[in-house]
């Protein structure tokens, strides 16, 4: 049975076990604290929607003072900068806008749907309510518009959100917790959310101490999966792992990518100002949405694709076009430092883009298959040994005519490839009259054996 099969006849497994299994006892008051967390924590979201679009919409050069102050509200330097760039307010205030109902709504639908669709499932339970909440772990942007008298919920929120995260993780995907003394990891981290919540002292936005605390949480699922994966998984739950993991892995480096463009690029170009944080945080969600959509995919997909493959394409067209990137920068930086001299052009001219784009062109499929080569031998070496074998013995046939080498040769590729634990091969007796082989005819002619 081939690993496909595998994983989905463990997913009909699955999925009879829980159509088979009676209400459990916490489901109610699950969905209790589900709907007692969630639908006040959107209608406080939404009650102060309409004042954080007018505080990004707020012009600073009005004389009339913005209703609510927040991070992403643009000042008169910031207005001179966009100018400068041929932009408007309205454009800047319609792209931080855009992206952060993007950001929750996405979050929100996945969450509904997870609680719609598999409310009995008890995994599907614990990803909808930390994906419900994690874009509150940004409350001090998404409730920034909330009135003083209100501000007191933006740290409780946020270390609910961040909280309920890590707790998913340590659960996923089966819902349990595995090895057991993960218990122990989750109940501090749950007294720790809940003390970071009432303490102003606590709060995760100013306090360093804090702020390692939840890194170390956030660090220790690793270990908490690398053990499922090796020692507890299913076929199916490990792709689950593997598509989560992906979505992580893209978020994780999409912000660490953002945060670093801001502090090398934008803040030396922009200054450390709103305008230079807005697109800060505009990339942020933008890589953060690969988080719902993986694990939407992981929990309510019955027939996964085959992750490996999406994993080996993204390594390698994403390493690919920042090598070619790399190159095209390179060779406008040599080029125009070559011809400055004899033209005295500040900037690129169409001659350096022309050479550069047609270098690019030229190295792109060589440079493809060597990464491709490179990538197959590191990490995926035994589907790479595979294919070499099998293109190797696909040669062999077409000159090899001997029944016993063809036997033989058969066998050794097959134990190379997929390394049985036994291997028998039973050949159906020719038909009478039937020559096995070119040999076999030969001397059934009268022929001497190598006659032509």
């Amino acid at each position: 049975m081939s690993q496909s099969q595998r994983i989905s006849s463990q997913r009909v497994h699955d999925q009879r076990g829980e159509e088979d299994t009676p209400a459990h006892h916490w489901l109610r008051p699950a969905r209790a604290l589900w709907i007692a967390v969630v639908v006040p924590a959107y209608a406080l979201w939404i009650a102060q929607l309409p004042a954080y679009v007018s505080a990004v919409r707020h012009d600073p050069t009005a004389d009339a003072a913005p209703g609510a102050s927040i991070a992403l509200q643009l000042g008169l330097a910031d207005l001179r900068r966009l100018d400068a760039c041929g932009l408007s307010l309205d454009v800047y205030a319609g792209a931080i806008i855009a992206l952060t109902l993007l950001f929750q709504l996405t979050y929100a639908a996945v969450g509904l749907l997870l609680f719609w669709r598999r409310a009995n499932d008890r995994m599907a339970y614990f990803a909808s309510f930390a994906l419900m909440l994690l874009p509150f772990a940004f409350a001090p942007l998404t409730l920034g518009a909330l009135p003083p008298a209100w501000r007191w919920i933006i740290p409780a929120i946020a270390a609910l959100g961040n909280a309920s995260l890590i707790l998913c993780g340590y659960l996923f995907p089966d819902g349990r917790f595995t090895p057991g003394w993960i218990r122990v990891l989750a109940a501090l981290l749950v007294v720790y959310a809940l003390v970071a919540a009432i303490l102003p002292s606590m709060q995760l936005d100013r306090s360093e101490l804090s702020l390692l605390i939840m890194l170390g949480f956030a660090l220790s699922v690793l270990p908490v999966q690398i053990y499922r994966y090796r020692a507890v998984s299913t076929p199916y739950q490990r792709q689950q792992t593997k598509w989560v993991v992906l979505g992580i892995a893209v978020g994780v480096v999409g912000n660490i990518a953002a945060r670093t463009l801001h502090v090398v690029v934008l803040i030396p170009v922009w200054g450390a100002n709103a305008l230079a944080f807005g697109a800060q945080v505009g990339l942020v969600m933008l890589a953060m949405l690969a988080i719902p959509l993986a694990v939407g995919t992981a929990i309510l997909s019955s027939h996964l694709w085959d992750i490996d493959i999406v994993i080996h394409r993204t390594v390698l067209y994403s390493t690919l076009s920042a090598l070619l990137a790399g190159i095209y920068a390179a060779t406008v930086v040599v080029l125009q430092a070559l011809i400055h001299p004899f033209t005295g052009l500040q900037a690129p001219g169409p001659l350096v883009i022309t050479i550069s784009t047609l270098l690019v062109a030229a190295v792109t499929n060589p440079l493809r298959r060597w990464l491709q080569g490179v990538i197959d031998r590191r990490f995926y070496r035994r589907t790479y040994q595979r294919e070499r074998v099998l293109t190797a013995f696909a040669r062999t046939l077409h000159n090899e005519v001997e029944l016993s080498q063809l036997r033989h040769g058969l066998l050794s590729v097959i134990d190379e490839t997929m390394q049985p634990t036994h291997l028998s091969l039973w050949l159906l007796p020719a038909a009478e009259g039937t020559p096995h082989s070119p040999s076999d005819r030969q001397r059934a002619a009268g022929e001497p054996p190598g006659a032509a």
